[in-house]
């Protein structure tokens, strides 16, 4: 239906799944508070001045990366832009009336009838529990790739925040599974300051940037197979992408599955689950919406729904549902992280990965941290005042729920995350692996970028080129506390020239500290504490340069594991790729990433053998608590690794 037929804000803004290909007509559609009705997003995306913007009644106004946006041109970078007016702030002050809960109990849809007629280059017919679909061919017909298929109801109407459902029923058809399906909805504003024609998309035909965007929608319970062949029996990748909890997308070319696949014949799929408030909104009242009565972990159970679908049906696409690997970076390692603590998941995986997010502390939060970002929900919803604030909840215009916390309570712009709410998740990761609480006699690979926590040092990447030894200092104090400060200029000292010249001092010694608080030191602790269980470990530091040809910083190596680096890699890239591809496959196969012809890597131990991996990768060690700040940032983790200000 065109946006401006959709006469209700849920009409507006949730695109049921209707089998139908994603294209650029479909869920570009916003809901506009203030005048009370449907728009096109294209009547305010592109407008270049604030006059401009006005006179289409859209909102001039100032939007940034956020800190966790690995993106060039990097995070806490800002714009001014036309958007959307539908931000909560506007809507919570407009003259509205209150949308209807009536919708709250409307069911989901029914399971997707057929796509259109798919090209000549889709594979044979796959016969899933689900119904029949194909896929197409890709890397130059080695791969067959299977895209966009719904593994659970659309977790919209009475399915919000809300345990994902399986589809109730078999689609019709043949579903073609030709194209990408719509990511989780998610804040559009957090990659207007990257480059505007990211999500131009978000128009109707026939707009000049028709199409450049996948799109964004509730309905987005989808994953994407990357297999050489559906016969055989291979070894299975499951990969959660990052984004913080708040953003990012299964679809993202760096997490293109082929190339993976075709070199080491294993079976990739990359995962959509819930984010932001639609995945980790947590409180009482919304327990007993799940017969288990778990809050605040939808995102998680929407992992567990995929993995039990996997195991249903992998084995259809060439897979062996008894060798499968969950693996993830930053958020997506942090959700690996909560599910080897979740005893729910562990009957669908077999071994895990986690890149640069072992056991954070942005990877949890608190019930009390998700009570506050509840009530600015309710507040900005409006929803506050209802005699029934879930139905009310349910009925809200995705747009309004998605943007509703706008001021972050929580450093790293990590408001939202997995809650430990009792049930589901028990308690802090660190601590649970302590207490033997992690998946028994699991195979674990855990690391971290030898630069991870420079992009999240204030005032990156500026800060990088300007910051001095008394912005090091107040960096020390806001960020951990005046009584830190000095146990923390003595654990980081200011080098005296950096690997990069472009680099201050100061700098390279905060983004040391940042790199051991966020990365380095959870990951020790947590493979230290398996190890204790008998568990067999491995630990890495990735090491090659990539930023700027000077650092390895968040998310860097991604593209590494994926073998997607960008046509102008170096041949010190390319080698370090090709480690890296074959031990991660190496390690899905065996539990052990050790082959012939590669470096050999140690398992973890007390003597606390890591490998650092570049083009020439070497064993470092590093005993248990060697990294700068780990004994500091231990002894005081009851408040390190709980949420802090700002």
């Amino acid at each position: 239906m065109p946006c401006d037929q959709r006469q209700q804000p849920q009409q507006c803004e949730t695109e049921l799944t209707s089998g139908e290909s994603w294209d650029s007509s479909a869920n570009k559609c916003w809901w506009d508070p203030k005048l009370w009705r449907c728009r096109w997003t294209d009547e305010c995306i592109g407008h270049k001045t604030a006059g401009q913007c006005g006179k289409a009644q859209c909102s001039w106004e100032t939007v940034c990366t956020p800190p966790d946006m690995r993106f060039l041109p990097g995070p806490n970078v800002c714009i001014e832009a036309c958007m959307p007016g539908n931000r909560p702030e506007r809507a919570a002050n407009a003259s509205t009336p209150t949308p209807s809960v009536a919708a709250s109990a409307t069911a989901a849809p029914a399971p997707p009838p057929p796509r259109p007629a798919a090209a000549p280059s889709t594979t044979p017919t796959v016969s899933v529990s689900t119904g029949d679909l194909q896929g197409i061919y890709v890397n130059g017909g080695k791969v067959e790739a299977y895209l966009g298929i719904p593994f659970a109801e659309a977790p919209v109407g009475a399915l919000r925040w809300a345990a994902p459902k399986p589809l109730s029923a078999k689609w019709s058809g043949v579903f073609q599974a030709t194209a990408f399906g719509a990511a989780c909805s998610q804040n559009v504003g957090y990659f207007m300051a990257d480059k505007e024609q990211r999500c131009e998309g978000f128009t109707r035909p026939g707009h000049p940037t028709a199409g450049t965007c996948k799109g964004y929608s509730e309905d987005c319970l989808n994953l994407n197979i990357f297999t050489p062949s559906t016969s055989g029996k291979r070894p299975v990748m499951v990969w959660i992408h990052g984004g913080c909890f708040v953003s990012g997308s299964a679809s993202n070319s760096q997490y293109n599955g082929a190339p993976l696949a075709e070199a080491h014949d294993v079976v990739v799929v990359t995962v959509q689950y819930r984010l932001g408030v639609f995945g980790f909104l947590a409180d009482a009242s919304l327990r007993p919406r799940d017969p288990l009565g778990t809050t605040g972990g939808y995102g998680l159970l929407d992992n567990i729904a995929a993995l039990q679908w996997l195991q249903t049906n992998v084995a259809r696409f060439g897979g062996d549902p008894d060798m499968v690997t969950i693996f993830g970076e930053s958020s997506g390692a942090g959700s690996v992280s909560q599910l080897l603590g979740v005893e729910a998941s562990w009957p669908y995986f077999h071994r895990a990965i986690m890149e640069s997010g072992t056991g954070s502390f942005w990877t949890y939060i608190s019930t009390d941290a998700a009570k506050g970002s509840f009530d600015k929900v309710t507040a900005n919803t409006k929803c506050d005042g209802a005699d029934d604030v879930v139905s009310c909840l349910l009925a809200a215009p995705s747009n309004l729920v998605s943007g509703a916390v706008s001021a972050v309570p929580c450093r790293d712009a990590c408001t939202w995350a997995p809650v430990i709410d009792g049930v589901l998740i028990k308690g802090r990761t660190v601590e649970v692996a302590r207490a033997h609480g992690l998946r028994p006699d699991t195979p674990v690979i855990s690391g971290f970028n030898l630069n991870d926590g420079a992009a999240f040092v204030t005032g990156w990447p500026l800060a990088a080129t300007t910051m001095t030894n008394a912005s090091l200092e107040s960096y020390f104090s806001n960020r951990f506390g005046e009584f830190a400060v000095g146990d923390l200029y003595k654990t980081f000292p200011v080098p005296v020239g950096t690997v990069a010249g472009w680099i201050t001092d100061p700098f390279y010694s905060a983004q040391e500290c940042e790199t051991d608080f966020s990365y380095a030191c959870t990951a020790e602790w947590v493979a230290s504490a398996m190890v204790d269980q008998g568990q067999a470990h491995y630990v890495y530091q990735f090491s090659e340069p990539t930023y700027q040809s000077s650092l390895a910083v968040h998310g860097d190596e991604i593209r590494y594991v994926f073998g997607t680096l960008a046509s102008g890699a170096t041949a010190s890239q390319q080698q370090t790729s090709t480690y890296m591809m074959a031990y991660w496959s190496n390690f899905a196969k065996y539990g052990n990433p050790n082959a012939d012809g590669l470096p050999e890597w140690p398992q973890w131990s007390s003597a606390g053998k890591l490998i650092n991996i570049t083009s020439s990768p070497v064993i470092d060690a590093t005993p248990k608590d060697s990294f700068h700040g780990c004994p500091l940032f231990d002894s005081n983790w009851d408040y390190f690794g709980s949420c802090l200000p700002p």
